[in-house]
């Protein structure tokens, strides 16, 4: 195969950074370029949520590379998958986790698209299509390291699981049936390969979202002031969320792992997602609703964002004479794991890796809570993804697979 012993040299003439894997034979490039391919092949977006066409595709994989694989129901035609190595030992098993769910490609973005975004391209050093820096490149590479090592009969020293969710790139329900499973209970570190630029982020930024809903007065549109013109008001709330976002501060006392410059100069920010309003033609809106969406900072927490949003709107109300409701759809707290935890230093036991703070937020938002302790480190650019002509690099493919399975040893 021409093209792949083309990305092979590729490959490893690229390494950048500190962190130098071992090098990948011509064969391996080619199942890591075929595996991210067929992933991108898969149009599962989401919404609607059309999963179920990757989760066919990684238990039909799994049964050909001596994996095994468990289906955990979601709703009724969507699931999460735990993908499993066994080691020489199941008390303290190392968790990985990926989802199968992209974005859309909505009609005005798909104009924009180079490339069909559902036919991978490699080219210049780097694989082009919808999902391939968030996140089926990392899901590829943890999942053809851990089959590698199943069809040479390797045995990691402690089991190896692989959590494939749905949804996350909406609710999150993948994540949160999660939390029930009895394997929670037994899991400790877990590795998020979303993309980071090969970057060890420790600390990421919590979120919370919901829908404004602002109720003003209808009146005939050709009475100038009359009424309460709800699109009016909006206006002026997305100018304070600016006012309010200039104004953020860090709370008085901070809790000690959490005093870091980093933290620090990462504060929290409103901004509006989508708005609608208007009836019919010539009447002024009485009903304006947007839905807003707070990235918190790692010093901070939802409802502290959320409290103070509240006492923005109540400002508004006084101002405008009209009401102003928040309803909360989701709360995602940011969280922090500490320099000096086993499975941040086993990573930089393995190569001197820069840091930085996870501007999303992932399924380790919602993981935590059953006690895992998170690091987010994969293949891409946050900067190249959810837009057109997402692509990831195949050097740091290639990175992202030598780490994760330097990682199972």
């Amino acid at each position: 195969m021409k093209e792949a012993n083309q990305a092979s040299d590729t490959m490893n003439s690229e390494k950048t950074g500190s962190f130098s894997p071992a090098y990948l034979s011509v064969g391996q490039c080619q199942d890591l370029i075929k595996l991210v391919s067929d992933l991108i092949r898969l149009p599962s977006e989401n919404p609607p949520g059309r999963e179920t066409i990757v989760e066919q595709y990684l238990i039909q994989y799994c049964k050909e590379n001596r994996l095994r694989v468990d289906r955990v129901p979601v709703t009724s035609n969507r699931a999460n998958l735990i993908i499993t190595l066994a080691g020489e030992s199941d008390d303290d098993p190392l968790a990985f986790t990926g989802h199968m769910d992209v974005v859309p490609v909505w009609d005005d973005e798909r104009l924009r698209w180079r490339t069909d975004p559902f036919e991978p391209v490699v080219q210049g050093g780097r694989i082009t299509g919808r999902g391939a820096a968030d996140m089926k490149g990392g899901l590829a590479c943890v999942l053809l390291a851990m089959s590698e090592l199943a069809q040479a009969s390797i045995r990691p020293s402690r089991t190896i699981h692989l959590l494939v969710t749905c949804d996350e790139e909406d609710a999150m329900r993948g994540s949160r049936v999660l939390l029930k499973h009895p394997l929670m209970a037994k899991l400790s570190d877990l590795v998020v390969c979303e993309p980071t630029g090969m970057t060890l982020c420790r600390i990421s930024r919590g979120r919370t979202y919901g829908e404004l809903v602002v109720r003003g007065k209808t009146a005939h549109g050709s009475r100038p002031g009359k009424g309460v013109n709800t699109i009016d008001v909006a206006a002026d709330i997305v100018s304070s969320l600016r006012t309010l976002n200039d104004s953020w501060t860090p709370p008085r006392t901070t809790p000690r792992d959490l005093h870091s410059s980093r933290c620090l100069t990462a504060p929290s920010y409103w901004q509006p997602l989508s708005i609608h309003a208007g009836l019919e033609p010539g009447i002024i809106p009485d009903v304006c609703t947007l839905r807003l969406d707070c990235r918190v900072s790692p010093v901070s927490s939802c409802d502290d964002e959320i409290s103070r949003l509240n006492h923005m709107l109540s400002e508004t109300e006084t101002t405008h004479h009209v009401k102003a409701e928040f309803s909360t759809e989701d709360k995602r707290e940011p969280w922090v794991t500490a320099s000096d935890h086993r499975l941040v230093s086993k990573i930089h036991s393995l190569g001197d890796f820069d840091e930085t703070i996870f501007s999303g937020s992932t399924d380790a938002n919602v993981l935590r809570e059953a006690g895992l302790t998170p690091v987010i480190i994969g293949p891409g650019d946050l900067a190249d993804v959810h837009h057109e002509n997402e692509r990831v690099s195949l050097n740091e493919l290639e990175r992202a697979f030598s780490l994760y399975r330097s990682l199972m040893f």
